[in-house]
């Protein structure tokens, strides 16, 4: 959803919402770095969402390991060091972590909030990885609503033109 700012009393802004998938590899801190440079530029504001492997939390419980502390700690740093950089460049964002599929969780987060783009690094796995375990981005460019940005792990805001 796009959130509303009010800048005087009869003037409204309307703030674009910019999905950001992150899981702290490589490409996914790319893409932070590309939605940063990007929501700057078009004054928008970053949704960061981890998603924690559904299926992991399953084979926890299956061997009786509680993942309610795993998942506290990527939460403490999805708030913390892994968006330190959004808070230093002054780039408005919101974090959450939800549970799924990487690319059924992202779809779900971006029909519950409407935004203008969602943003995923690619993962370089190529076809056989892709074949083995899927790949988020050709998921949601399969069903997403909305336009997707892929953006390779060696991205750096001095190629952005």
């Amino acid at each position: 959803m796009n959130r509303i700012r009010r800048t005087h009393a009869t003037e409204v802004v309307t703030i674009e919402t910019i999905i950001v998938g992150f899981d702290n590899t490589d490409a996914s801190r790319a893409a932070l770095r590309w939605a940063a440079h990007h929501a700057k530029r078009v004054g928008a504001e970053l949704l960061v969402v981890y998603v924690a492997s559904s299926t992991a939390e399953w084979e926890l419980s299956m061997i009786q390991v509680n993942p309610d502390p795993i998942r506290h700690e990527f939460e403490k740093r999805l708030q913390g060091e892994w968006t330190e950089s959004l808070r230093t460049a002054g780039v408005p964002y919101r974090a959450e972590l939800v549970v799924g599929r990487p690319a059924d969780a992202l779809l779900d987060v971006a029909r519950a909030c409407d935004p203008a783009l969602i943003v995923v690094g690619m993962s370089g796995r190529g076809t056989l990885g892709e074949l083995v375990v899927g790949n988020t981005a050709s998921r949601l460019s399969h069903h997403a609503a909305r336009p997707i940005v892929t953006v390779p792990p060696s991205w750096e805001p001095a190629e952005y033109t």
